[in-house]
């Protein structure tokens, strides 16, 4: 064998060495070009990349996968050579994360009371102060000022005391009102209440009496008790017993003047000086202010050409003297029945 085929052997083996191990330096000697996990490789020519925790360095250029904002994540280092990609050890990276604290909402002329903007002023879950409900036996609940009051009695509970503090105390039946207790074996009595429990007034207490209607073409309606002044002089029936006024005053009723105007002609209302134009003849019996046992509107119209007024239960009959015969309606004059 000539010395230069020993020579060319000796090359090839050389590079077929170098091909087997991945590496060969520049002067031909073997080098470590890569490293993996937590260890570190260095060479003249590498080029180092970091991530997570540790380093790596390659002959020919590296690249990483790494970091994360928060919380754990994983770092995996990869090194690239000549002959190829080597992957190396997956790291953890551990980060922290920061929780901000809960705040309660901004609330413009309220208060925050948790998440909620509130008016302590009249919430009854916060009156006065964050968390204060008001909470009324047997009754609903209500907050004014700050402050809590009783709203609504339950059904069958009346606030027959007028505490706060217990609410709606009083067992009541169907009927029944605080201070006077209905019985269905009571008889009824002249006292504005329903003794009885049957949803009627002093029925066939003999309580009121019939108040007649009359017309008369010089003082036009006239209303009285007296069934024989409603047939007196021009005077011409019209109804008689057209509505009722009890004949003694009781709780919740008020005197029903007669009047007389300047004019002649009668003017009927609850004013004791019968409103300073006209003159007091006297009380014709006792009316209500409301629907008191079933009362009923009075309504009160006055005609300015003939110097008149008119009395009516009727809403029809109101419309339609103010529709056809010139009359102007005034007011409710009172609240009155239409039985005995």
């Amino acid at each position: 064998m000539t010395t230069t085929t020993r020579r060319l052997g000796a090359v090839l083996g050389g590079l077929f060495a170098c091909v087997a191990l991945a590496a060969c330096g520049d002067d031909g000697r073997g080098a470590s070009g890569f490293s993996g996990g937590y260890g570190s490789a260095s060479d003249s020519d590498s080029d180092t990349v970091t991530g997570g925790e540790g380093s790596t360095s390659a002959d020919s250029g590296t690249s990483t996968s790494a970091g994360s904002d928060s919380g754990d994540a994983a770092t995996t280092t990869t090194t690239t050579t000549a002959g190829g990609s080597t992957t190396g050890a997956l790291t953890s990276t551990t980060g922290s994360t920061t929780n901000s604290s809960t705040t309660g909402p901004e609330c413009v002329d309220l208060e925050a009371c948790g998440v909620q903007c509130v008016d302590l002023s009249s919430d009854p879950s916060n009156c006065g102060d964050c968390g204060v409900s008001c909470v009324i036996p047997h009754a609903s609940a209500t907050c004014q000022d700050s402050a809590c009051g009783l709203g609504d009695c339950e059904p069958g509970f009346g606030d027959c005391d007028g505490e706060i503090v217990n609410g709606c105390e009083t067992p009541l039946e169907g009927g029944q009102e605080c201070g006077a207790i209905c019985n269905p074996n009571k008889d009824e009595v002249c006292n504005a209440f329903d003794d009885n429990c049957n949803d009627v007034c002093d029925e066939g207490a003999g309580c009121r009496v019939g108040v007649h209607r009359s017309h008369s073409a010089s003082l036009g309606h006239v209303y009285t008790t007296d069934l024989g002044e409603a047939s007196a002089g021009d005077l011409k029936l019209e109804k008689q017993d057209y509505y009722f006024v009890y004949s003694a005053q009781h709780e919740g009723l008020v005197p029903f003047h007669r009047c007389t105007k300047g004019n002649g002609k009668p003017f009927y209302t609850k004013s004791a000086n019968c409103e300073g134009n006209a003159q007091l003849v006297g009380v014709m019996g006792y009316v209500a202010n409301g629907p008191l046992c079933g009362a009923t509107e009075l309504y009160r119209l006055y005609n300015s050409n003939n110097g008149a007024h008119f009395y009516t239960t009727s809403a029809g009959e109101r419309d339609n003297a103010v529709a056809m015969y010139g009359f102007k309606y005034e007011s409710v004059a009172a609240f009155v029945f239409t039985g005995p």
